[in-house]
């Protein structure tokens, strides 16, 4: 995953950017900050399936919820 400013994104940073797509409203400025190939990921995930999105150190499973949330393994 490549960040908002051309740079591999780590695991870490992920975590948080997974934080702000569950906590904050869509128009906010921190959910501007999630890179946009993320945001298009994670919506398109359904309930109860699984994906994995490659980071800076590795790999990081993401999946959806049954009260619509990610999860970031």
């Amino acid at each position: 995953m490549i960040g908002n400013d051309g740079k591999p994104v780590s695991r870490e940073q992920l975590r948080g950017h997974v934080a702000t797509y569950n906590g904050q409203p869509r128009g906010s400025k921190e959910f501007a900050g999630i890179p946009r190939a993320l945001v298009t990921v994670m919506d398109g995930l359904k309930p109860g399936k699984t994906t994995y999105v490659r980071c800076a150190d590795g790999q990081i499973q993401l999946a959806r919820r049954k009260d619509n949330s990610v999860s970031a393994g």
